[in-house]
């Protein structure tokens, strides 16, 4: 059975991204491995026909949480255990350790060598003497950001890319005391998604995602507030609007 190498993080959102970029840049890092994040789970290889599951347990974990907002850095170091320099998380710490707890777990959950410590990475393996002179350079950087969704990365030729993404808000449920079906919005389209609905137009600005029992019974591209294309259940069209407009 083949294996996906796969992550979980939490996306720093624009513009602090490209800011920091511009730090990890100007410390030598390879920018185009992985957009700035948060590491939540490390790199894991997950079985493919566990994807699903790994999807959700993805979502249960942000289903369980609110927007989470914290502060980056000042920056700091594993030095001398790990020649890292990374920015320091602060704020809402607990409510990082609630949903890693959470997606921690199934097929995402592997053994650690060391504690969780949430953190946004600047640069690995580099020198003493870079590790003191970016500690010094940077000593009064900081910045506020609100992460609004985990994502679930996949690595392809030594890069890291998402490939789903779960918001931090509860599922709409329709059809209480018949058949239940849950509808959740994302930005992304997982590979379910895609395999159900094709691949998504690159306006396409929400993904509106309505399932059974776990499985995908119908899905609704949108942008601006209007459905571009549904395919599956269009019985479910209404309820699949009625989460788009609420998450713009």
């Amino acid at each position: 059975m083949p294996r996906l190498r796969l992550a979980s993080a939490l996306l720093v959102p624009e513009p602090t991204a490209r800011e920091i970029d511009g730090l990890r840049r100007a410390l030598g890092e390879d920018v185009g491995r992985v957009a700035p994040h948060l590491t939540l789970v490390p790199p894991v290889n997950v079985r493919a026909d566990d994807l699903a599951a790994a999807l959700r347990q993805l979502r249960t974990a942000a289903a369980a949480v609110e927007p989470i907002t914290v502060t980056l850095g000042p920056p700091v170091t594993f030095h001398p255990v790990n020649p890292t320099v990374y920015l320091e998380v602060g704020g809402d710490i607990d409510a990082v350790r609630r949903i890693r707890e959470v997606v921690f777990a199934g097929p995402l959950s592997r053994t650690m060598t060391h504690e969780f410590v949430p953190h946004v990475t600047l640069v690995e393996s580099t020198t003493p003497d870079r590790i003191s002179a970016a500690l010094m350079a940077l000593a009064d950087y900081s910045a506020e950001v609100t992460f609004e969704a985990a994502h679930l990365l996949q690595e392809h030729n030594r890069r890291w890319r998402p490939i789903a993404d779960a918001r931090f808000a509860a599922a709409l449920i329709v059809g209480r005391g018949g058949i239940e079906t849950e509808i959740s919005v994302s930005s992304l389209a997982d590979p379910h998604v895609r395999e159900f609905a094709g691949v998504p137009d690159p306006d396409v600005e929400l993904v509106v995602v309505a399932r059974r029992g776990g499985d995908v019974v119908a899905v609704a591209y949108a942008a601006g507030g209007e459905l571009l294309h549904v395919t599956g259940d269009t019985d479910l069209e209404r309820h699949l609007l009625k989460a788009a407009y609420s998450r713009q």
